[in-house]
């Protein structure tokens, strides 16, 4: 389902896109695991390619710095991805491949 361009108001901190509340996914900035309570709301879209670039363990490695939107907007890597992201209406129907380095480290 593609949404008509319009203000929703609430923008991704991320992708800066207005977005619904009803593709809005919680992300947990410090995972669970480490300390509860951060979580930043952001878009389905920022969402899979957080996911899809960065595992939970590199998520959670402090001297990355992916712990904040700040240090996630620093990363190359997903910044190329929001740059793909940002030309996508809200809700539209997108697929994001994980990354080599991610599809390696499951094996």
């Amino acid at each position: 389902m593609v949404l008509a361009a319009q203000d929703f108001g609430y923008r991704c901190p991320l992708c800066g896109r207005a977005c619904p509340a009803d593709i809005l996914e919680r992300h947990h900035l410090r995972t669970r695991r480490s300390v509860k309570g951060l979580v930043e709301n952001i878009c389905r879209e920022c969402h899979k390619a957080i996911h899809g670039l960065f595992s939970n363990t590199t998520l959670r490695d402090p001297k990355l710095n992916l712990d904040s939107v700040d240090g996630l907007l620093l990363d190359r890597r997903l910044t190329q991805a929001l740059n793909y992201i940002r030309k996508v209406p809200p809700g539209a129907t997108m697929r994001m491949r994980q990354s080599n380095a991610r599809r390696r480290h499951r094996r």
